[in-house]
């Protein structure tokens, strides 16, 4: 973790790495597991695929061999899961929920990114683990996916150039990328900004150009990926916690024997406590960075929070609206939450 932050503070992120393991001398694998992701190289995500692919190839006694490709040099998040469904040039997938749902076509899993659904992260994990996982993972099934785990982006805030976006009344002087996903579009339409559909690999050159004067992001991300470097604030809206699904294909999947799928799915539980502990634990110093870097941060007020989630409300609606299946299930996380607040 110190050597990201130390390496962000000298010049920005390395450029992702394609990471192709030497064969050992016993036996070819019987198995291969080509793994895609837009998580650049240095970051708890990549350390903990590492990790991933470290523990199934021992424990599968060189039976199953990992591939890891970082960095989006595969393609776009949705790309890569609709590759991962087909199982032929990727088998596993760590994307967020957002791309998953709309690169497989699964509306159910647009619901966790629903701006301010939560507020907090304890809030989050509960929602998560104890409401989503069984029906989300039953709809990926369907839709021909294994989820493995929850993995975590963070609490996505606005970066923009000129000055913050305190209000979403100084927000809407700014043209916005937007994540590709209904949810994400429909947020920055409640909020009267126009938004401009984009994949990450096209977000810095449109940054640069001026073709966008902002995104949202983590500040994990947004300082890995290098967005950082073309805007001059970063306000903490902390609109919407973003999950994320380390997946694999049904159809790869289901070839394994049994004992071989155990190894690869490993502790879901631990996995995705590892995962969320390696990326909130860098918060305060990621955010030390950004202003580091020379980008102010600003704090929303209790005041400026309520006015931001007050005009995304409505999101949520046409969310239900558009997606009727998902109101039992929305009903069951807003339960859930009553129970914590």
């Amino acid at each position: 973790m110190k050597t990201f932050l130390k390496t962000l503070g000298v010049g920005g992120i390395a450029a992702a790495v394609l990471l192709v393991p030497t064969s050992t001398p016993e036996a070819e694998p019987a198995y291969t597991v080509n793994f895609g992701t837009v998580a650049p190289d240095g970051t708890p995500w990549a350390d903990q695929l590492r990790d991933t692919k470290k523990r199934v190839e021992k424990e599968s006694a060189g039976a199953i061999k990992v591939k890891i490709f970082l960095g989006g040099s595969l393609g776009s998040e949705i790309e890569m899961v609709q590759d991962c469904r087909r199982g032929e040039r990727l088998q596993g997938v760590g994307v967020s929920t957002g791309a998953m749902a709309e690169g497989a076509n699964m509306p159910l899993l647009q619901l966790p990114e629903l701006p301010y659904l939560f507020n907090s992260f304890e809030e989050a994990d509960a929602v998560m683990d104890d409401v989503l996982f069984e029906p989300l993972s039953a709809d990926m099934a369907d839709k021909g996916f294994v989820l493995a785990i929850w993995a975590e982006n963070g609490w996505r805030s606005m970066a923009t150039k000129g000055g913050p976006a305190s209000t979403p009344e100084e927000l809407a002087q700014y043209k916005m990328r937007a994540q590709e996903s209904p949810v994400h579009l429909n947020m920055y339409k409640a909020l009267g900004v126009q938004a401009v559909s984009k994949p990450t690999s096209e977000v810095l050159p449109a940054l640069n150009t001026g073709i966008v004067d902002g995104f949202d992001n983590t500040p994990l991300f947004s300082l890995a990926a290098g967005w950082l470097g073309p805007v001059d604030h970063y306000t903490r809206t902390n609109h919407i916690y973003q999950p994320a699904a380390v997946a694999y294909s049904k159809t790869w999947f289901d070839t394994l024997p049994a004992d071989l799928q155990t190894v690869v799915i490993g502790d879901p539980k631990m996995e995705a406590e590892k995962g969320r502990i390696g990326v909130r634990s860098l918060e305060a110093d990621l955010l030390a960075t950004i202003e580091a870097k020379g980008v102010t941060v600003t704090e929303l007020t209790a005041d400026q929070r309520s006015a931001y989630a007050a005009k995304t409300l409505d999101v949520h609606k046409t969310y239900l609206r558009e997606n009727p299946e998902a109101l039992p299930l929305y009903k069951k996380v807003q339960a859930k939450l009553k129970t914590m607040r």
